[in-house]
This record gives structure tokens, C-alpha cells and sequence, in this order.
């Protein structure tokens, strides 16, 4: 009668080598992994260019709509409607915030309003 022997330790020794994690290959070895600090802040605030452009497309998207709405498309047009007034209730609250930053800095802490934009 032949008995089978199973080998556990090539089985599990095969296994491990699958999962052992490879180092990270880099296409230039010259640069380094971690850049030096610069003076500038971590935050990287968006240029008024970009500000601008952001707004030419708002109101680019605004008349895109009004078009839409003319042409009995109701859905999209309801659509573009809804989120740019998301856009500006969510303009007006960072506003408030700022003004709430303002307001702390010299000293006084007012609560700020919020204002609220109705529909026409």
C-alpha cells in the first residue's frame, strides 16, 4: 500500500514568497525621495486667474442652461440650476467663515450671519 505525504513546509515556504512586498522601483535614482522644505506654507491657494476662469465657466454654464430651458429641456436645465445654487450657498458660507476669521483676528468675536439666497 503506498501512502501520500504532503509537504506543508514547501507549500507554506511558497506562499510566503507570494506575499512578501517588493521595493519600490524608481524611474531616476538621482532625485531624492523627499524634497527639501521650502519657505512656503503647505496650503496652496488657488491663483485669481484660476478664481476668474472659475467664474467665466459659472456664468458660461448659467447661459448653457437658460438655452436649455428654451429648448424644453427641463431636466438638464433643472439640473444646472440646482447645483449652481449649491455653488453659491456654498460660496456665501465660506464667505461667512472668512469674515468669521476676520472678526476673530482683531479681536472681536461676532457671530456671523448666514445669509440665505432664495430662488426667483
Amino acid at each position: 500500500m503506498k501512502t501520500m505525504r504532503i509537504r506543508t513546509k514547501t507549500l507554506m515556504g511558497a506562499n510566503r514568497k507570494a506575499c512578501q512586498r517588493r521595493k519600490p522601483r524608481f524611474e531616476d535614482g538621482n532625485v531624492p525621495l523627499f524634497p527639501e522644505a521650502t519657505n512656503q506654507g503647505l496650503t496652496q491657494w488657488p491663483t485669481e486667474k484660476q478664481i476668474l476662469d472659475v467664474s467665466k465657466k459659472l456664468a458660461k454654464i448659467g447661459r448653457m442652461g437658460i438655452r436649455a430651458e428654451a429648448h424644453g429641456d427641463y431636466f438638464h436645465s433643472g439640473d444646472l440650476a440646482y447645483q449652481m445654487h449649491e455653488i453659491i450657498l456654498a460660496t456665501a458660507q465660506l464667505f461667512a467663515t472668512g469674515q468669521r476669521f476676520r472678526r476673530k483676528s482683531n479681536g472681536k468675536e461676532v457671530k456671523p450671519r448666514i445669509a440665505r439666497i432664495t430662488a426667483n
